[in-house]
């Protein structure tokens, strides 16, 4: 915890010495920050595949099988409730399922998105208000089973 405590020091120095207040700091991340925008609707898109895929892989999961990620990308873009939401998202252009199977698959592998995107605070079991835990996520997005 010392490093943590450090570096929240240095950053409200930063801040002091600037004469940023604590609103306006605030202010400035939320600006910033995709998930802070709630009509960024680029970012909304992409947290809804993100969902479905994980719902799926929970699912899987409970099943004691997860399958490829290929196969997951390719049985959530099928779905009815992905078809809804690409609907609500896009109004241009017709649905080309192939396509959309490969660009979730390219979105769930890449590893910028791991980074960022794929923590438990922005991820719910379905159905519920409880978070995924981190250590599932990892399970679910990476496919190696927990021992």
């Amino acid at each position: 915890m010392g490093t943590k405590d450090k570096s929240y020091s240095q950053l409200i120095g930063y801040l002091e010495r600037r004469g940023i207040s604590q609103k306006e700091a605030i202010d400035i991340i939320e600006a910033t920050t995709p998930e802070g925008q709630k009509e960024n609707q680029k970012f909304n898109w992409k947290m809804l595949r993100l969902t479905l895929y994980l719902w799926e892989r929970v699912e899987q999961d409970k099943k004691g099988h997860l399958w490829s990620k290929t196969d997951t990308c390719k049985e959530v873009v099928k779905g009815n409730n992905y078809r809804k939401l690409w609907d609500g998202f896009n109004d241009t252009g017709r649905f080309d399922l192939p396509n959309e199977q490969k660009k979730l698959f390219k979105l769930v592998t890449d590893p910028r998105q791991r980074m960022a995107y794929f923590k438990t605070r922005f991820f719910k079991y379905k159905g519920t208000e409880k978070n995924i835990p981190q250590d599932v996520i990892n399970k679910l997005v990476s496919g190696i089973p927990k021992k």
